[in-house]
């Protein structure tokens, strides 16, 4: 029998490679090489070809790994960010919202997918008794 540690382990190695969380195989999202606009970035595939598990199961189903994972990653980003430029560097207010707003909303949108990976694993994880 698997432990409940070995059992999150997995479903966090599973979330961190952008796979299904319960065969662990098939990928979460399209690849990099077929994203065509950002609405590919953002969009999980509709499912598990293999296991048949549906990856969006409801409207709104990713809103909270957005609210919490994506925007609280983010955020804790850009004030780490924001604290280093105030304690190394002399900028302005302006430069400092120029250099803190910007690579903080494109590390947003880089951790998209792997927030909505977590979220799915750890749903998965907490809400579903099957074993991987």
């Amino acid at each position: 029998m698997e432990t409940p540690g070995r059992k999150a382990q997995l479903y966090f190695y599973r979330g961190a490679q952008l796979k299904c969380p319960v065969c662990g195989v098939s990928p979460l999202f399209r690849p990099v090489s077929e994203v065509k606009n950002i609405a590919d970035w953002f969009e999980t595939l509709e499912g598990c070809p293999r296991c048949n598990y549906v990856y969006d199961q409801e409207p709104g189903y990713f809103l909270l790994a957005l609210w919490a994972f994506d925007y609280g990653v983010a955020a804790v980003f850009g004030i780490a960010l924001l604290l280093v430029f105030l304690t190394y560097f002399q900028f302005s207010t302006a430069q400092l919202l120029l250099f803190t707003l910007i690579p903080t909303f494109i590390f947003a949108i880089l951790i998209v997918r792997h927030s909505k990976s977590f979220y799915l694993a750890m749903d998965h994880y907490f809400f579903h008794k099957s074993q991987p």
